[in-house]
């Protein structure tokens, strides 16, 4: 089953790869990603970094919308990974299916963005993704790690 679709800039990282994929359980991770989909050396960069034993695949927002009913049918627990808010927001829009949630982990800090939490920060087009996402009724929410505090969107969408 789809267990949890999270937004993190780095993808399958260190912080991922030791706390989400083990406090979740995951078996299976879904990046979600057009530009890394098309990119044969960030693919492979991107399995690499995936641990050994849980199964990964790199696929486009249509090729991850086509294949929501069959992740949420699997016994392991999936783990869908976008890079951008603006691709959840696709996956959201072409997958009416999928889970209504969207975990917001760390978005690095660059020119032209707004903090939302100390460790993540968007760009207006970031923050107008997660304002339609809420719009839709998906659960917008900011955590890194399920032992830290979540801080709601809608608990902070005023500052934006």
């Amino acid at each position: 089953m789809i267990r949890l679709v999270r937004c993190d800039d780095r993808l399958i990282h260190g912080q991922c790869v030791t706390r989400v994929i083990s406090d979740f359980r995951i078996g299976h991770i879904v990046v979600c990603d057009d530009f890394v989909a098309s990119n044969p050396v960030l693919k492979n960069v991107f399995l690499l970094a995936a641990p050994s034993g849980v199964k990964t695949e790199i696929l486009s927002v249509p090729e991850t919308a086509g294949r929501v009913p069959a992740l949420d049918a699997e016994k392991q627990n999936v783990l869908i990974l976008v890079r951008l808010p603006e691709t959840a927001l696709q996956l959201h829009q072409t997958a009416p299916s999928l889970k209504k949630e969207l975990n917001i982990g760390p978005m690095s800090s660059r020119p032209n963005t707004k903090k939302a939490t100390i460790y993540c920060s968007l760009t207006v087009p970031e923050q107008q993704a997660v304002r339609q996402l809420s719009a839709m009724g998906v659960r917008v929410y900011f955590n890194q790690v399920i032992t830290q505090k979540t801080v709601e969107w809608g608990d902070i969408q005023a500052q934006f």
